[in-house]
């Protein structure tokens, strides 16, 4: 047994060296929020627009998803460390729009919470759920999209810990150009 605990700490260490975005995925289901950190999210498609994110089997998240359901992919900004943290835990009792964790609607009929000043968010609809072992492989249909003001900072995640680009301003590289254009 103590292989198996050894690998996959191994493998939680070898995989943390990729150095992602951190988000939080966000669902409402009759009156109950739920929301989740997630940095197991990337793009799929572009037509359709598809993105794939991948919820623990045992997160309370998890079990708001469906088919056609709604959740949204919120991107922290590097001021949002607080909140990843909040989103990292239980929520036991759930959310509620007005909590201080800075909820708010989605404009529109959207059924889906976003959260207050992250740098960008979809809006999602469930277009298909696989099993992936103790995790869902979610495939979301992306239907809206937000973005805050120009030059946002990103909240970055790498081995085992938060990093703020914004703390190192001075030594911003300009972008490479668009491998994809």
């Amino acid at each position: 047994m103590s292989d198996k605990k050894e690998f996959h700490r191994n493998y939680r260490n070898a995989i943390g060296l990729f150095a992602t975005g951190v988000t939080v995925l966000l669902a409402e289901k009759d009156g109950e929020v739920r929301g989740m950190t997630a940095n197991a999210v990337t793009s799929l498609s572009l037509d359709p627009t598809l993105l794939i994110v991948c919820p623990s089997k045992n997160a309370r998240f998890a079990q708001l998803l469906e088919v056609g359901a709604n959740f949204s992919v919120n991107i922290l900004g590097d001021h949002q460390e607080q909140d990843s943290n909040f989103f990292a835990g239980t929520q036991e009792d759930g959310l509620g729009k007005d909590d201080a964790c800075g909820l708010e609607s989605w404009p529109g009929s959207l059924a889906t919470p976003r959260l207050r000043d992250c740098i960008g968010a979809m809006a999602c609809r469930v277009h298909r759920m696989h099993d992936g072992g103790d995790h869902w492989i979610v495939v979301g249909e992306v239907v809206d999209l937000y973005q805050s003001d120009p030059e946002p900072w990103p909240l970055l995640f790498f081995e085992g810990s938060y990093h703020h680009p914004s703390r190192m301003a001075g030594q911003h590289l300009e972008p490479a150009a668009d491998p994809f254009k």
